[in-house]
């Protein structure tokens, strides 16, 4: 194998903290919280250089693009294929309902819960009366598609996700259902979101591809980050600096995680409670009468 790229560089031992210094979790190897496996320092240097920061520094938790794809890719796929057949479920039950010449028909609401819980398709079956073999056999496919989807959105791990959503793919183009949804994941992380930062490695040890979560902003003390080898067993260390993020990727992750903050827009609700204030506080108040 070549070199691995990074977007990281070493640090001599003992150096001060600076903003984008990665740090990885001692016990993030077996932990399950995926916030508490490795971050990257986002207090600005000046802070750090004038003791502007009381000993609190502020990171961003990273966790493994693994972990990233089975919270928000996975069942975010999961959820798009649930919608679609529902709403193919929909379609088919409304032209059966006409065809048969059955009113009232069900709601939209009525048919995803008949299509989420246990003897819902018998339902729907009594319900329609006479179906053809083939319509029976297309309403109980994407039943059970809605059913995998369900599961997909409950788990946590990516292998089992990956596994469950296979078996509603189809093959298209000499590729394997598998080789479909590996098509569908590669598109999906390719216009990654603005709240999003993916690094190729941590160290040399720490590699495979890790994503930092711009959205969530944590606090950890100085003291609790190992700088060197020789502080590396005080009590109250929870973690080991790993590398430091190079120029121009530190300045990368800063400027898209203040966008993140900067871009958030207020409720509509804020909006007309602030202008109904502006409106009744603009009109002057009456003058006093004199006598």
């Amino acid at each position: 194998m070549g070199e691995v790229f990074m977007e990281c560089t070493p640090v001599a031992d003992g150096a001060s903290i600076r903003q984008g210094d990665i740090f990885i979790f001692r016990d993030s190897p077996t932990g399950d919280d995926i916030w508490k496996k490795a971050g990257v320092i986002v207090t600005a240097d000046c802070d750090i250089a004038n003791d502007k920061h009381a000993g609190i520094l502020s990171y961003v938790p990273i966790f493994p693009l693994r972990d990233y794809l089975a919270w928000r890719v996975m069942p975010k796929i999961a959820d798009d294929r649930r919608k679609r057949n529902l709403r193919q479920i929909s379609e088919l039950i409304g032209r059966l309902e006409r065809d048969l010449d059955i009113r009232p028909g069900l709601s939209g609401a009525a048919i995803e819960v008949l299509a989420t819980v246990a003897g819902g398709l018998k339902d729907l079956q009594s319900h329609l009366g006479s179906v053809t073999q083939k319509d029976s056999d297309a309403l109980a496919a994407m039943i059970e598609e809605v059913s995998v989807c369900d599961r997909v959105r409950t788990s946590s791990a990516y292998a089992e996700q990956f596994a469950m959503l296979a078996t509603i793919y189809t093959s298209a183009k000499k590729k394997s259902a598998g080789e479909v949804l590996l098509s569908e994941i590669r598109a999906r992380l390719k216009n990654l979101p603005g709240d999003v930062f993916f690094i190729s490695a941590l160290s040399q040890e720490h590699t495979g591809g890790y994503i930092a979560y711009l959205r969530l902003i944590r606090e950890t003390h100085l003291h609790q980050i190992s700088t060197s080898y020789y502080y590396k067993d005080g009590r109250s260390v929870v973690a080991n600096r790993a590398s430091r993020l190079r120029a121009p990727y530190v300045y990368r992750l800063t400027q898209q995680m203040a966008d993140v903050f900067t871009s958030i827009g207020l409720p509509e609700e804020y909006e007309a409670a602030r202008d109904c204030i502006f409106d009744s506080r603009l009109a002057p108040e009456p003058a006093l009468e004199t006598t």
